[in-house]
């Protein structure tokens, strides 16, 4: 590379360089312009959203470098020898010499050779001198400036416009916090959903396999491996209905709709059957992707309004025959969700958060037919395993008898068949007085020498509501027949209220008959 090649180079270089430099600089001051007006708008007129903060003036320099970046050009090879003749008198000498192979003749030795000459002199730091100091002092003037508007402009709202931002952002802070919940519940209902199903079938199934293996002369085993049974499943039965609401009551209310059609929702579910009111949630998914297509204006409104009143008598309905929190809390953010969706900037994402939220009421559904479907089964096995405990006590529990046997049904007619044939009824502690007793008859031996620690005296308790039936204490002589009054009245409001407790303190089902035949037996009259 000869002198003058070089020298060329270098300048072009050095000439890009100060190109881009003020470019930059100017670039730079447009930038701080602009960035000082978007703030002046946000601060003083609250037209914009206040997001500037020192870390954001990072974005002026680093715009400001884009744009130069983008407009810079190398100069051409004509260019900088006409800038290297121009800045030291060169009179046309490098231009000539850059040109010299384009016009060929008997003088191009000597140009070149002059162009050498001077090029070894010259340095492209003299052609190109570097002056950065007014722009690096623009630049920092720029941002101190700015830096100071960010820390020391009030925020003024002469519009009202940041008022109205604020409370948007806390309704769509809101939809976030109710959208984060359904993908929450979404997760759990997918990791957990069949995991009660499996452990339910798991224990009917090794419920099976103890019936089948009964022994009738292993009265002792048989009995304690039916105790271990009812335990864990009684248990499982209380894990399984412990959100589920007995179906029992007459039907009330759904909004607008007959009272028929919900009666017939409310047998479906019965029977573990919730495809009726699967329909329903899938007509209002179908209503509100409808209305999200809609234009806004008076109709869209109407609709909307619709929409969210036969949301709210669902809702009702529901959580007045399945009393479910899962679908309750499920359908109350579809609502939440929807009502947010009449602000126009989170109508479509809230649109779309309420049908997630109805497909999470599909889900929930699902899975409380599943645990009615359950609970019944759990509970055919608890009075099952209540016969079998009879018969295993009188060594009748043959599970050779049982081997045809599937399901619980099978074995309810099996051992239904076997107490009918010992002339007893399946109900735990009653006898039909057909058939003969348990023991054998024989008088037990008694001791009556033998010291206890039994003592002659009376509680100090008073009678309370469900606390003590049959003693009380007073001081007074009673009219004839008052205490025989009082004391049946008591009776009567103990008997109407086992099945209410029953239900409230969870007893599993194969309790449940004993427990009122208990309190069926007890006298209207106190004995004398």
């Amino acid at each position: 590379m000869n002198n003058t090649q070089r020298l060329m180079r270098q300048t072009s270089a050095r000439q890009f360089v100060a190109a881009l430099g003020g470019r930059f600089h100017v670039a730079l001051l447009v930038c701080a312009a602009l960035y000082l007006a978007l703030l002046l708008a946000a601060r003083l007129l609250g037209l914009i959203p206040d997001r500037f903060t020192p870390a954001t003036l990072a974005a002026v320099p680093a715009t400001a470098l884009l744009v130069a970046l983008v407009l810079a050009r190398r100069a051409s090879a004509k260019t900088v020898a006409r800038l290297i003749d121009t800045r030291t008198g060169g009179k046309e000498l490098f231009l000539t010499a850059a040109m010299i192979a384009e016009a060929p003749g008997e003088f191009a030795p000597i140009v070149v050779g002059q162009a050498e000459e001077q090029a070894e002199k010259l340095r492209a730091a003299q052609v190109v001198p570097f002056r950065w100091q007014r722009g690096a002092r623009d630049l920092f003037a720029a941002l101190a400036m700015l830096f100071l508007a960010i820390h020391f402009l009030p925020q003024l709202d002469p519009f009202k416009k940041t008022e109205q931002r604020k409370k948007t952002a806390q309704l769509e802070e809101k939809l976030e916090q109710t959208k984060k919940m359904t993908a929450l519940r979404s997760a759990q209902l997918a990791e957990t959903g069949d995991r009660q199903s499996e452990q339910v079938k798991l224990a009917l199934q090794q419920l099976d396999k103890v019936f089948k293996e009964a022994k009738p002369q292993d009265r002792e085993g048989n009995l304690k491996k039916l105790g271990e049974e009812q335990k864990e499943i009684g248990e499982l039965w209380r894990k399984v209905t412990s959100d589920l609401k007995p179906l029992d009551k007459a039907a009330q209310s759904f909004g607008a709709t007959d009272l028929k059609k919900l009666q017939q929702l409310r047998d479906e579910l019965k029977k573990g059957d919730v495809s009726g009111w699967k329909k329903e949630l899938g007509d209002l998914r179908d209503a509100l992707r409808k209305l999200a297509a809609l234009p806004d204006g008076a109709e869209k409104r109407a609709a909307q309004e619709q929409l969210m009143e036969q949301l709210n008598e669902l809702a009702q309905a529901m959580k007045q025959e399945m009393n479910s929190p899962q679908v309750a809390a499920a359908l109350e953010r579809a609502m939440q969700q929807l009502d947010l969706a009449k602000i126009n900037d989170l109508a479509k994402d809230a649109a779309q958060a309420a049908q997630e939220s109805l497909q999470l009421g599909a889900e929930e559904l699902k899975q409380l037919a599943q645990a009615i479907q359950d609970g019944k089964a759990l509970e055919d096995a608890l009075k099952n395993l209540q016969t079998a405990k009879q018969l295993a006590g009188q060594g009748k529990l043959d599970g050779a008898e049982a081997k045809g046997a599937n399901g619980m049904a099978d074995f309810e007619k099996l051992f239904r068949e076997k107490m009918a044939g010992l002339g007893q009824s399946d109900g735990e502690g009653q006898d039909s007085g057909n058939g003969p007793g348990i023991g054998n008859g024989a008088k037990r031996p008694e001791d009556e020498t033998t010291k206890t620690g039994f003592k002659t005296e009376k509680s100090n308790s008073q009678l309370t509501g469900g606390k003590m039936l049959l003693e009380w204490k007073t001081k007074e002589v009673g009219d004839t027949g008052a205490r025989a009054a009082e004391y049946r009245d008591h009776v009567q409001r103990v008997k109407q209220g086992v099945s209410e407790a029953i239900q409230q303190e969870q007893v599993p089902p194969g309790y449940h008959e004993a427990i009122k035949k208990y309190f069926d037996t007890l006298p209207e009259k106190p004995a004398k």
